[in-house]
Parts: structure tokens; sequence; C-alpha cells
């Protein structure tokens, strides 16, 4: 993962921890991404514990909470985003 999609990775942790809403959506929307690459943001997510398993028509789970946000990002940082 270079810089940039760890970056971006941080970025969406950090909406869907601080928000407790995790949605492809939402992710579109407010990190001004195409649907497709959004849906990939959710799944690097799942992949990181940081979601729950997708759901027919409805937010997946969020499963950090917002006392562990600091926790999590020094976690991706150090492993560089490998999930």
């Amino acid at each position: 993962m270079n810089d940039d999609d760890l970056d971006s990775l941080i970025e969406a942790t950090e909406l869907v921890v601080m928000t407790q809403f995790g949605s492809t959506p939402m992710l579109q929307r407010k990190l001004d991404l195409t649907y497709a690459e959004a849906g990939q943001m959710m799944d690097l997510l799942e992949s990181h514990g940081v979601v729950g398993q997708e759901q027919e028509s409805r937010t997946r789970d969020v499963r950090i909470p917002v006392s562990r946000l600091a926790t999590t990002l020094d976690r991706l940082r150090r492993e560089g985003g490998a999930a």
C-alpha cells in the first residue's frame, strides 16, 4: 500500500469511527470517491476490523469505539495498511 492509499485508509477510518456510521455511499460522498473506490475502501476497513461484514441494504457495524480510534490509527500506520 502506498502513502496515498494509507492516507485514504486513515481518513476513512477516522470518518467511520467518529460518526459510528459505516456505509459505502457515505464514504463516496464525504471522501469524494467513486462508488467502486468507496466499496473497496469499505472492504479494506472490514479487513482491518474497523467495520463488520456487509449486510443487505444496511450500514455496516462499526467495531471500533471512538475511545480506541488513536490506538487503531497507530496500528494502521505501523502496519502500513497491510491487512
